[in-house]
Parts: structure tokens; sequence; C-alpha cells
């Protein structure tokens, strides 16, 4: 490997580290800020229902004390006449659960609208500690964040909210797009950039390198190398 190829391809290989370097370091900052930033959006939605939940009337408990079975789930605008929920849009995806975890309120009151809560995360609520989990939910990968409503020093609701991150998703594939392209071509520039200047700076050393050369195969040790300046 010539002295030239090897110069040009530590040029490449440093602006190639730092690149990735960079393209990681942008990716991750990002991803980071998008999802903080729709964490602070759904934080802030829950706290309006929260306070609404808090003003509802508890489901009286059912007369046989030995039912196991909880009732359907209603509709949110009948589970509450407060304006947070009778204001509520679709586009807020928003459930109301039981100490339990069982779906008491959807927006259509039906029983396959449950988010997915795990058993960890309702221990954690339980506790009285917030939930954050992203999950598959319908073929879309959506951020859930489940809080509980705390009356009495009891968890007596859990709200949950959940917002699609198809689009935060699509954002983020698209940054690495670019930048992986835009990556691959300054190198294949820089590629070539370096190999040209590689090439005029070490056209002096190749002069002498040839020209040693020549004078051991001839053996004539009267030559010598020509110079300008």
């Amino acid at each position: 490997m010539s002295i030239r190829l090897r110069l040009t391809l530590l040029y490449s290989t440093i602006l190639a580290l730092t690149l990735i370097i960079f393209g990681v370091a942008l990716y991750s900052i990002q991803a980071q800020d998008t999802l903080n930033s729709l964490k602070r959006d759904l934080a802030l939605s829950s706290e309006k229902l929260v306070q609404a939940a808090l003003r509802t009337e508890l489901p009286a408990p059912p007369q046989d004390m030995l039912q196991r079975e909880p009732p359907p789930p209603r509709p949110l605008d009948e589970f509450s006449s407060d304006q947070a929920f009778q204001e509520l849009q679709e586009r807020e995806i928003v459930r109301i659960m039981d100490a339990n975890g069982n779906l008491l309120a959807s927006p259509f009151g039906r029983a396959e609208d449950a988010l997915p809560l795990s058993e960890e995360g309702l221990a954690a609520l339980q506790n009285q500690q917030d939930w954050w989990k992203d999950d598959l939910i319908s073929e879309e990968h959506m951020l859930v964040y489940s809080r509980p409503v705390v009356q009495g020093g009891e968890t007596v609701f859990i709200v949950q909210v959940a917002r699609s991150l198809t689009e935060r998703d699509r954002t983020l594939n698209s940054l690495a797009t670019t930048l992986g392209i835009a990556g691959l071509i300054t190198i294949l520039i820089a590629f070539g950039v370096g190999w040209t200047i590689s090439g005029l700076t070490l056209q002096p050393i190749d002069r002498i390198t040839q020209t040693a050369q020549e004078i051991g195969d001839e053996r004539d040790f009267t030559r010598r190398v020509t110079y300008s300046g």
C-alpha cells in the first residue's frame, strides 16, 4: 500500500469517525428532546383530567361483595359531567381505570379500548407513582402515560393518556437517513480531495524515490535528484 493511499485512508477514516460521532450525538439529542416534549404535553393534559376525576363521585360498591366481574366501561361523557371530560377530543387518547386496573371509562365505552398496563406498572400506580410505557397498540407505536388519582391517601382512579409516536419515529428515521447519505457523500468527496492533495504533497518524495530507484538500477552514482528553488 502506497504512502499516498495510506494518508488518504487515514484522513478519510478520521473524518468518518468524526461524522459518526456527530451524527449519533445529534440523533440522540433530537430523540430525547422530542420524547421529553411529548412527555411534558401528556403530563399537562393529564393534570386537568386528574382534577376532574377527583371531582367525580366514586361508583357505588356492588351489593354482592363476592362479585368479581368488574362493571363494563362507560363512555367518558357518562363517567363524568366535568367540562374536562365533555370537551375531550379523541386525538388525545384517554382511559380511566379503577385502582385494580379495570377499565372504567373510554370515549366510546368499549372494553376493547383498554390500553396495556403491566403488573409492574399497576403496582407502581397503586403505590402512587407515575408510569411511562411505550408500546405497540393496534400496530401503532404509542407512548402511554399512566397517573394515579389519589384521594384520602389512596389511589381511587388511574388516568391513562396516550399519544402516537409514529410522527416522531418518522422524523427520526428521516434524520438518520439524511445524516447517513450526507455523511457518505462527504466522505467520498473528502477521499477524492485528500487523494489529490496527498498526490501533490508527495510528488517531490515520489520523484526522489523514482530517481533513487533508477540510480540503483543503472548503478550510476554520479546522478543527482533534480530540484528547483
